[in-house]
């Protein structure tokens, strides 16, 4: 990424780019993606690199550094750059030191055949932040307008996490500031990534080798994805390969066993929240789940991951976050993040994105109030469980689960 400006000049009047939409474990996991990455990083020449940076971050800024002052920068670029953790770092800057002219917010078309993420256009001028910004979104028939204006201190949701807000809607994450949150109370991770692991047996077998329609000696576990999963229902099962030469120890994500054998809760990854609960069976899951797990459920359990977790993303010690998981259970928990209000918070976490992260999950604000309220929505919830099961009509209990989840927050 080496660049020469224009003889005579200190840069580019305008500088247009459509980087490569590299993601930090796809970086890793490919050696000479994974080389050019150290040498970003050594290379000390951008400041916004940040935790699991995609490979577009300093693209974004080399786009900045190579204007002349009153530059414009133009990047079409994935969506959650508006609201991601590792581009945070980015954020700041551009509505910092740069003057941020419009967004183009194109969440929900598709504008890449090959391209699973939803994008955004940023016009950026290399001057200081005096005037408002437009937003502009697209129609039906691919035309873009602008439709708000903001002053870029108005973009900015939440002075944490530095998340940009393209709507009119008013959000915040700091409402609830003095509250626990998920992260608290459960361990959260991805599950399994059933491919072949890239450097033991790279290519030796897929996703689809491993999973049968059918449970017999090979294929003993009950296995889930996300769209086997809705709220409160497992919709359909299917048995996974286990135990046996391959899996899970050949897997390229195996996870850790004891994150399946003890009961959790299971979130979907993409759009709406859909949570539902695994008590007893234990099911396997793929990377498209994240499993929450009660930290005193993962009593006596050690691990890296465990660990890295809990230095990364918490304010407490192992010791506390297992004494807080006792004040609450999974019924409990799984009414709250399948209510209205959950989906709210959801909201204000991920802004419009319609990805869900493991940072939203984790962060999402949890009450912990008398033990009469808690049972009255794990009864609820309860109810559902039961008249989903059964396929009734559940949408009363629904209701009233909102009405006190809505009282528990406010």
């Amino acid at each position: 990424m080496r660049f020469t400006r224009p003889s005579g000049c200190n840069g580019f009047d305008i500088v247009i780019g459509n980087p490569p939409y590299i993601s930090a474990p796809t970086q890793i996991a490919n050696p000479k993606l994974a080389e050019q990455r150290n040498r970003i990083v050594k290379g000390k020449c951008y400041k916004t690199l940040n935790e699991k940076w995609d490979l577009y971050i300093p693209f974004m800024e080399l786009g900045i550094n190579l204007l002349c002052n009153d530059g414009v920068s133009s990047m079409i670029v994935p969506y959650p750059v508006t609201n991601q953790k590792y581009a945070k770092k980015l954020r700041k800057m551009f509505t910092d030191e740069c003057q941020l002219l419009e967004i183009a917010d194109l969440n929900g078309t598709k504008i890449f055949d090959n391209a699973t993420v939803s994008s955004c256009i940023t016009f950026v001028r290399k001057s200081l932040p005096i005037h408002p910004l437009c937003i502009s979104n697209i129609s039906d028939n691919k035309l873009i307008k602008v439709v708000l204006e903001k002053m870029p201190t108005e973009l900015i949701q939440d002075d944490n996490t530095q998340v940009w807000n393209l709507t009119n809607e008013q959000r915040t994450n700091n409402e609830y500031a003095s509250l626990n949150v998920l992260g608290d109370f459960c361990y959260i991770s991805k599950g399994m990534v059933l491919n072949a692991d890239e450097k033991t047996a790279k290519g030796a077998f897929t996703k689809d080798d491993l999973i049968s329609e059918i449970c017999d000696e090979i294929h003993p576990r009950k296995y889930l994805e996300a769209k086997d999963i809705d709220k409160y229902q497992i919709k359909r099962v299917r048995y996974l390969e286990w135990d046996t030469e391959r899996c899970p120890n050949l897997l390229s994500r195996p996870t850790f066993r004891e994150l399946y054998d003890c009961p959790k809760l299971m979130v979907n990854r993409l759009g709406e929240l859909k949570v539902s609960l695994d008590e007893e069976t234990h099911y396997l899951h793929s990377d498209s789940i994240f499993s929450a797990v009660l930290w005193k459920d993962l009593s006596g359990v050690n691990n890296k991951s465990i660990t890295t977790s809990v230095k990364k993303f918490s304010n407490h010690n192992r010791i506390v976050l297992e004494e807080l998981s006792q004040q609450v259970n999974l019924l409990y928990l799984l009414g709250i993040l399948n209510s209205t209000k959950a989906a709210q918070l959801l909201a204000d976490q991920r802004g419009g994105d319609y990805h869900i992260y493991p940072e939203h999950i984790r962060n999402i604000p949890i009450p912990i109030p008398t033990s009469e309220k808690q049972a009255a929505v794990a009864d609820l919830a309860k109810q559902i469980l039961v008249k989903k099961s059964n396929q009734e009509d559940a949408s009363f209990e629904m209701q009233e689960l909102d009405k006190i989840v809505a009282e528990l927050y406010d």
